[in-house]
């Protein structure tokens, strides 16, 4: 894999950037917390790029006819504009015609109305618009824009060669996830489905209409589709298949795990904190975990008094 001098280029000046800001504190936070990375674009095959940072991972398909972009980041001038400038040091001045929402979390739909008036066509499945009409956050001053095309299933999208299959085999990060294929570059997106760790899977239950059995099934139905490459929602690097093989067996592990507390009578209360995870690289709790309300949804999804 190669990172582009444009890329480079950029990555540094970001650095720079990030690291003069970071000597004063903004809403009391410590003077002394690490500026989040710069935004890093790595060509992973021909014309297909990773772009990490500002949010949650993006990739950009490049054609001559324009280009195919997966998930926006977060919703704020600097990484809109940073996004775009990376974009257009490897597209040779063709504007993003097509943008595939993952899912509908503002750290990957946060620039949706950008794009959206620079005249592109964002493509998400059907149940993201009813999830935003209860959608809170702290990563966005507003919610993001829906999808202006809106599909159930499956959609397939062809631009300037290139072939993008979107997917939704049932709720799992949210209810409202795509899987995005790339049949002709062997290469596949899964949005939040996939993390690298420290990274916790985050099941969003309730308003977001996860499902852990869900998330489970999302990613064996991925693991069937032909490619070699994959790219997690959040993590530096894209994973091989024998990677993403390896973090389904977890996420099965972890579902027999809270199955068995379960059958043994652990409480609410107790659930989470009796789930061995330190093998996984995991630490369940805080916000996708702790929760009573994620705790209930757990319990009612995969107890047998169900």
């Amino acid at each position: 894999m190669k990172t582009t001098h444009a890329a480079t280029t950029a990555a540094l000046a970001l650095l720079a950037c990030g690291a003069a800001l970071a000597q004063a504190p903004a809403g009391g936070a410590p003077a002394n917390r690490p500026p989040p990375p710069p935004m890093k674009i790595t060509e992973v095959k021909p014309g297909l790029f990773f772009i990490t940072g500002g949010g949650g991972n993006s990739e950009l398909r490049v054609t001559k006819k324009g280009d195919i972009l997966v998930d926006t980041k977060n919703l704020n001038d600097k990484d809109y504009g940073d996004l775009t400038n990376l974009i257009g040091s490897v597209s040779n001045g063709a504007q993003v015609k097509v943008v595939i929402d993952t899912h509908h979390h503002a750290d990957h739909t946060g620039n949706n109305e950008k794009f959206i008036a620079s005249g592109a066509q964002v493509i998400g499945q059907e149940n993201i618009p009813k999830i935003f009409e209860h959608y809170t956050t702290t990563l966005a001053p507003h919610t993001p824009a829906s999808p202006t095309v809106l599909y159930k299933d499956k959609k397939d999208v062809k631009l300037g060669g290139a072939e993008a299959r979107l997917y939704h085999f049932s709720a799992g990060h949210t209810g409202g996830d795509t899987i995005v294929y790339f049949p002709k570059d062997k290469a596949i997106a899964f949005g939040d489905l996939l993390v690298e760790a420290p990274t916790v899977p985050n099941y969003d239950a309730g308003n977001g209409q996860g499902s852990i059995l869900g998330f489970q099934h999302e990613l064996a139905e991925g693991l069937k589709l032909k490619w070699d490459v994959a790219f997690p929602g959040h993590g530096n690097e894209p994973m091989t298949r024998d990677q993403v093989v390896e973090y389904k067996k977890k996420i099965d592990q972890l579902i027999s795990r809270v199955r068995d507390s379960l059958r043994a009578g652990t409480p609410k209360d107790k659930l989470i904190a009796s789930i061995k995870t330190d093998d996984l690289g995991w630490k369940l709790g805080g916000q996708f975990w702790a929760p009573a309300p994620r705790v209930d949804a757990l319990v009612e999804e995969l107890s047998e008094k169900k």
